[in-house]
């Protein structure tokens, strides 16, 4: 089994641990890695929140409580309760319109870590949660737990090198969705570039009704989540303008999300293309994949001592990696994962 830990039960959680209880009764996940470990080898043994509608309740009561919009799939079974994390970051801000902070003392978060024997600890705490997003760092350090860094958090850029001294895996930072707006996005520019099409400008909007995407509307974190996300595509071919970020937070969206796309570009002549998008998906089960994938890895890691971020498996799935990547992110990580076996 794999033992995981969770920092943030918000809705990535509601899906991923639905996700979790839909393959052990038998559903199939679409495009998850073929690993030693399987998707349902993996078991939450610990979770924490500072929500009071969260804490001290039933993990499987709490990923449906507000502010959670992801919609019930599966009754899911867990006796774990949801301990109360520390706040560290000061004022919330806007988070403090949708969350009803806890009372209760934090929780020894290491010395559960330590109790629970935790393989893996999954941050998914909200865009711009930095300290909190640190102190989880840390504390994976401390208990020897692999790190797996879903927030915009630049964990691996200022923590990568003491994981890599202490031979604990971290992988982050800021998680590509399976299929979401940035992944499409790149990948439309990555397939125009590989026709020789000159991509010129592009933009992308995203709007939905989640916590993520409400915190998003203070101008600070909108601008971080801007900044990782056009550096990220504008990757995928040097000399093209973009900007991309979410635009607008519509509550009676729910967990639904709403991108839109418009590339421009010059072929042969000086002849103009535009290509205009517009995708509807779900932004729960949209991180569900990935992160099964990344749990499993981040297991396999921990077991052979090798610490820090692999650029094969950190380039592929994150959005934040600063390190060296290959063009074709997927063959480099299937090669990677082939020398693990």
């Amino acid at each position: 089994m794999i033992r995981v830990a969770l920092a943030g039960c918000g809705n990535v959680a509601s899906a991923l641990i639905q996700a979790i209880e839909y393959v052990r009764q038998g559903g199939v996940i679409p495009g998850v890695l073929d690993l030693y470990y399987k998707p349902d080898e993996i078991e939450v043994v610990a979770a924490f929140d500072i929500d009071e509608r969260k804490v001290g309740k039933r993990l499987s009561q709490a990923i449906f409580e507000k502010p959670n919009v992801v919609e019930k799939y599966v009754d899911v079974r867990s006796d774990v309760i949801v301990k109360r994390g520390p706040t560290l970051d000061g004022n919330l801000g806007i988070l403090s319109k949708v969350i009803v902070e806890s009372k209760q003392k934090p929780d020894d978060v290491v010395n559960t870590l330590t109790e629970e024997r935790v393989d893996v600890v999954l941050n998914l705490l909200p865009t711009g949660a930095n300290e909190a997003s640190e102190f989880y760092a840390k504390a994976s350090l401390d208990s020897r737990s692999a790190l797996i860094n879903a927030s915009p958090s630049p964990l691996v850029e200022s923590m990568g090198s003491k994981f890599q001294d202490m031979n604990v895996p971290i992988l982050g930072d800021d998680l590509i969705s399976q299929i979401g707006g940035t992944a499409l996005h790149s990948g439309i520019i990555n397939f125009l570039e590989k026709r020789g099409v000159k991509v010129i400008r592009s933009y992308q909007i995203d709007i939905s009704g989640t916590t993520e995407t409400l915190v998003t509307l203070e101008d600070w974190r909108k601008d971080l989540k801007k900044r990782i996300k056009s550096s990220y595509i504008s990757s995928q071919q040097e000399g093209v303008e973009v900007v991309a970020g979410t635009s607008d937070y519509v509550e009676f969206l729910g967990d639904r999300r709403v991108s839109y796309m418009v590339i421009e570009g010059e072929y042969a002549l000086g002849a103009k293309v535009r290509i205009d998008i517009s995708m509807k998906s779900l932004d729960g089960p949209n991180a569900v994949s990935p992160l099964i994938d990344l749990i499993r890895l981040a297991k396999l890691l921990r077991d052979r001592r090798i610490g820090g971020c692999p650029p094969q498996i950190c380039s592929h799935y994150f959005k934040g990696y600063k390190g060296k990547t290959s063009a074709d992110t997927r063959s480099a990580l299937l090669s990677y994962v082939q020398g693990l076996k």
